[in-house]
């Protein structure tokens, strides 16, 4: 029985950029919503490694420097299949959410190093 392909995402530097490669969306880490200078909105963002891009090229250092590198990537909706778009828009969503501060007792615990 043959193994589950998964999906490719296409990601690129710049998010009016032409340059584009294509990557596993489990290749794709901190996934986030930032708006670049100048683009109309929030756009998605993650990161990846240099080692996982499966086709095309992200301009990056690796002819200069040793890698692996981590890339930040921007994901464009139009170039994304709608139920990618809608797992990573997920994830950058939960990126948002508020850290839990520490209740009193984790603080204390903290200051006698049992953690």
């Amino acid at each position: 029985m043959p193994g589950v392909v998964e999906p490719l995402i296409q990601v690129r530097c710049e998010w009016n950029g032409w340059r584009s490669a294509h990557v596993r969306i489990s290749d794709i880490h901190g996934v986030h919503w930032f708006q670049p200078d100048h683009a109309p909105r929030r756009l998605i963002h993650g990161y990846i490694s240099c080692t996982t891009i499966v086709d095309g090229f992200i301009p990056h250092g690796c002819d200069r420097t040793r890698g692996p590198h981590r890339l930040l990537v921007c994901i464009l909706k139009k170039h994304t299949a709608p139920y990618l778009y809608a797992e990573l828009a997920r994830r950058a969503d939960d990126q948002r959410a508020p850290i839990p501060m520490p209740v009193a007792d984790d603080v204390a615990a903290l200051g006698r190093g049992t953690w």
